[in-house]
């Protein structure tokens, strides 16, 4: 008898004849629900790392090499670790000074961290092509404590892109991968 229960069951679910009634939604949910969705969509998404700052916080305290300064304002930085006898920092200094002026318009601050061994390089490096941009020594006292930085060692030039609260946003050497 249950079998038979069952199969009849069965029949009529795949008829449609027991489906339950479809619920409809409201055509217009009403304000305080819309205002309660955004709330919780807004809450579910990820946090920003650091804070509004963070940045131009650790900037403030770093010693540099020449006297160019950082706009501590900048919506965005890029930490660009270079060297000397670098040939492909050598290539890239050019077009780092040349976009500079546009990059600092757009509120992109640039901070040469120099691989050097001796200040005296790295403020040689800096004449040579007449960077306006500031420069610190890779090992100097608060360098390390730049958001998002991370001392790549044997990467240059490497170049990390971090928003003013230290949130990176790229982090990638320009020729990472190249063997000549």
């Amino acid at each position: 008898m249950m079998k038979h229960t069952l199969l009849a069951i069965g029949a009529l679910l795949c008829l449609g004849v027991l489906a339950p009634a479809p619920v409809q939604a409201k055509p217009h949910a009403d304000k305080a629900a819309q205002k309660e969705a955004k709330k919780d969509a807004k809450a579910k998404q990820p946090k920003q790392k650091g804070k509004a700052g963070a940045v131009a916080a650790v900037l403030k305290e770093l010693t540099y090499v020449t006297d160019a300064r950082p706009n501590l304002k900048a919506k965005q930085y890029k930490y660009m670790q270079s060297a000397t006898w670098c040939r492909f920092c050598n290539l890239k200094m050019p077009d780092m000074v040349k976009g500079y002026p546009e990059m600092r318009k757009q509120g992109i601050e640039i901070i040469l961290i120099s691989a050097d061994d001796t200040v005296e390089k790295a403020k040689a490096f800096m004449e040579k092509y007449n960077a306006p941009f500031p420069c610190v020594m890779r090992n100097s006292p608060g360098v390390d404590k730049l958001p998002s930085y991370r001392n790549a060692g044997g990467n240059l030039p490497d170049v990390f892109t971090v928003a003013a609260d230290g949130t990176l946003l790229h982090d990638g050497s320009m020729m990472r991968g190249r063997k000549d």
